[in-house]
C-alpha cells in the first residue's frame, strides 16, 4: 500500500468511538487524539485527563475495542491498530508494519530484502 493509498483511506474515515460517525479530517495520532479531546472527553463528567486510564471505544467489528490504556495513548493506539494511518512499508520487501518503531526493528534484524 502506498503512501497515497493510505492518504485516500483517511479521507474517507469516519469516527468509530461510541456511536459518534463524525468525519476525521486528521487521521494522525495528534490529530485523532484532538477529535476525541474536542467530541468524547467535552463535558465536567468526562474530562480529557492524559494520565487517566480508560478503555478504546473503537468499534471493532461491531463491538467496543476495549483495550485498557492511559488517554495519552488513544490517539496513537487508533492510528495504528484501528486505522493503521502510522503504518510504513518496508523499502526492501514491501511488508506493512504498524509503526516506524516496528519497521525500524525489521530492517535491523530480519530484513531479507525479498517480497514474500
Amino acid at each position: 500500500m502506498t503512501a497515497a493509498m493510505l492518504n485516500s483511506t483517511e479521507a474517507n474515515q469516519q469516527c468509530l468511538w461510541g456511536p459518534c460517525g463524525y468525519p476525521l479530517q486528521d487521521c494522525t495520532p495528534a490529530g485523532l487524539s484532538r477529535h476525541l479531546k474536542e467530541y468524547h472527553f467535552d463535558d465536567v463528567i468526562n474530562l480529557w485527563d492524559d494520565r487517566r486510564r480508560g478503555l478504546c471505544q473503537w468499534s471493532a467489528h461491531g463491538h467496543p475495542c476495549g483495550k485498557e490504556m492511559l488517554y495519552e495513548g488513544y490517539g496513537k493506539h487508533i492510528a495504528s491498530v484501528h486505522l493503521g494511518s502510522i503504518s510504513r512499508i518496508c523499502p526492501r520487501c514491501d511488508h506493512k508494519f504498524a509503526r516506524m518503531d516496528s519497521l525500524q526493528r525489521h530492517l535491523r534484524q530480519s530484513c531479507r530484502g525479498v517480497s514474500v
